[in-house]
C-alpha cells in the first residue's frame, strides 16, 4: 500500500514539476522571440544616401520622337543665295533617354519621420541623359548653283542634318513637362525599391 501511495506521490510531483518548466520554457521562449533586434540597422539620412547613390545616374524613360529640321544656310542676299544658298531638310525617329542624377542628391534632400516610418526626398529636376538616332534619316537638299557644282558634300549634309534634329528633338522633350514629371515620379518607385527593407514609405519633399 506504501509502495503504491509513493508511486502516485512521485507521479503527481513530476507532473508538477513538468508543467511548471513547461510554462518557464514558454516564458523563455516568449521573451527571445518579442526582444527588439539590437542588431538592426540605424536608419539615418547618410545609410539613405549611401543606398541611393549606388545607383549613379538612374534612366527612368525614354521617348522617341518622330522629328523634323529645316537647316537654312543664309548669305545674306537672295543674289548671293541664289549662287551659294544651301538648305537642307531632314526628317528621322530620335529616341531621347531621361533620368535622375542621383549623384546629385545630398544629406540635406533627405528628411526622416521616424514616428510615422516616412523618408522625404527632394530629387533634382529629371534631364537628358542621352540622344541617338533610331533608323535612318531623309535628307533633302537645295542649293545655289554654284554651290551645287564646287562644294556639294552629303556627309557634311548627313552630319548637319543628324545634330539639327538631336537639337530640336531635344528641345521637344524639354518644352513637355508631363514627360519630365513622369520621368521623376519613375524615380522615386525605383528608391522605394532599393531601400524597402528599411520598411518606410518613400515621399517626394
Amino acid at each position: 500500500m506504501q509502495k503504491l501511495k509513493n508511486f502516485f506521490l512521485t507521479s503527481l510531483l513530476s507532473m508538477i514539476i513538468g508543467f511548471c518548466g513547461g510554462i518557464v520554457a514558454g516564458v523563455i521562449i516568449g521573451v527571445k522571440v518579442n526582444r527588439p533586434n539590437t542588431k538592426k540597422e540605424i536608419i539615418t539620412t547618410a545609410t539613405v544616401l549611401e543606398k541611393i547613390k549606388d545607383q549613379s545616374f538612374l534612366i527612368t524613360r525614354a521617348v522617341i520622337v518622330n522629328q523634323d529640321a529645316n537647316i537654312k544656310i543664309d548669305h545674306g542676299s537672295a543674289w548671293s543665295n541664289w549662287f551659294w544658298g544651301h538648305e537642307i531638310k531632314a526628317e528621322g525617329l530620335i529616341q531621347i533617354d531621361l533620368g535622375v542624377d542621383f549623384t546629385k542628391i545630398k544629406e540635406d534632400d533627405i528628411k526622416i519621420d521616424y514616428e510615422k516610418k516616412t523618408i522625404w526626398i527632394n530629387l533634382p529636376d529629371s534631364e537628358i541623359y542621352n540622344t541617338s538616332l533610331k533608323g535612318p534619316i531623309n535628307v533633302s537638299t537645295k542649293s545655289g548653283i554654284f554651290k551645287t557644282l564646287f562644294e556639294s558634300d552629303k556627309n557634311e549634309d548627313y552630319n548637319l542634318a543628324l545634330n539639327e534634329l538631336k537639337i530640336q528633338a531635344e528641345k521637344t522633350v524639354k518644352s513637355d513637362t508631363n514627360i519630365l514629371e513622369e520621368s521623376k515620379t519613375a524615380a522615386y518607385q525605383t528608391i522605394s525599391i532599393l531601400i524597402k527593407d528599411f520598411g518606410y514609405i518613400i515621399k517626394a519633399d
